[in-house]
């Protein structure tokens, strides 16, 4: 493993540290995390997980404002379950997402493992989107798609 990887997985573990204790730090850390991750997908030809990082800048911006004014009034959000028709939106817009990625990734990149990185890559921003939301569930989602990651 080379150093960057070492401070980017470092640099996440503090990130998740920080959303475990509803910090808005989580979001700033954040950024230092993506744009790490942006330069090692991308040098490992992991194409999907490398645009997914701008997707997480995105997603980043959009969660850090709804922390602190997504909730009633404008004030910070509170966490909360996943509301139920969520899920089914959730699968819908990750499996879409999935084998739009897979099919652009085998057209046109050399990416050597396209459909599970374009799996990993969809349904990791409905995780980032359950984060932005204070979903609870979120930890789930994050939890079986870094389990597949691992492969």
């Amino acid at each position: 493993m080379r150093p960057l990887e070492i401070a980017a997985a470092l640099i996440t573990a503090w990130c998740i540290w920080l959303a475990t204790r509803e910090s808005i730090l989580y979001w700033p850390v954040g950024v230092v995390s993506v744009v790490l991750y942006s330069y090692i997908f991308y040098d490992a030809r992991l194409y999907a997980d490398a645009g997914l990082q701008i997707v997480y800048l995105i997603l980043t911006a959009y969660g850090w404002w709804q922390w602190l004014r997504g909730g009633e009034s404008g004030k910070a959000l509170k966490v909360r379950r996943t509301p139920a028709n969520a899920w089914l939106v959730m699968l819908i817009a990750g499996t879409i997402g999935s084998v739009a990625l897979a099919v652009g990734m085998r057209r046109w990149t050399d990416n050597p493992a396209p459909y599970i990185d374009a799996t990993t890559a969809a349904f990791s921003i409905v995780a980032q989107w359950m984060t932005a939301k204070k979903w609870l569930e979120s930890w789930i989602v994050w939890i079986v798609v870094d389990v597949v990651y691992v492969f």
